[in-house]
């Protein structure tokens, strides 16, 4: 996982996004879907589910920020819920040729408390487009981490 050193920098290179060769092209921009329930903290627990933000490269590989907020906790009157903002780890090759990626962190410390989480995003493609050609193929290496035999 990413430590917070490296969650800082990569907050601070935004303007990294993978969008192949077009880097005006946002269609090229793969996101992931999470869905997450936090530890429970205080007597209660949250969850939070939604879409990461567009690939970051991040060496050979590349990274996702998470930035929500969790389910509503109603106590009483009144109520909280916690932000998050992370970046998952770099992805993972699936065999079927997809990759996810790790996440794990801490939520916004509200009402007294925080939650931790951990889970893994959804499925996404591997897809690279081509300088000379738009038309979209597998890729066999781009999303593996660099210690991966296949990937060498």
């Amino acid at each position: 996982m990413l430590n917070d050193e490296e969650r800082k920098y990569m907050m601070d290179h935004e303007d990294k996004y993978i969008t192949g060769s077009n880097e005006d092209n946002m269609d090229n921009v793969h996101v992931h879907v999470y869905t997450t329930e936090t530890d429970v903290s205080d007597d209660h627990q949250h969850m939070f589910l939604g879409v990461t933000g567009p690939a970051r490269v991040e060496g050979r590989s590349h990274v996702h920020q998470i930035r929500t907020r969790t389910s509503f906790a109603a106590e009483n009157s009144r109520g909280h819920w916690h932000w998050v903002d992370i970046m998952t780890d770099r992805a993972v090759a699936m065999p079927d040729g997809s990759h996810t990626h790790y996440y794990e962190g801490r939520t916004s410390m509200n009402d007294g408390h925080c939650h931790n989480f951990s889970d893994v995003t959804g499925l996404g493609p591997n897809i690279c487009v081509d300088e000379d050609d738009e038309d979209k193929k597998p890729c066999k290496y781009k999303y593996k981490r660099p210690d991966d035999e296949e990937y060498n």
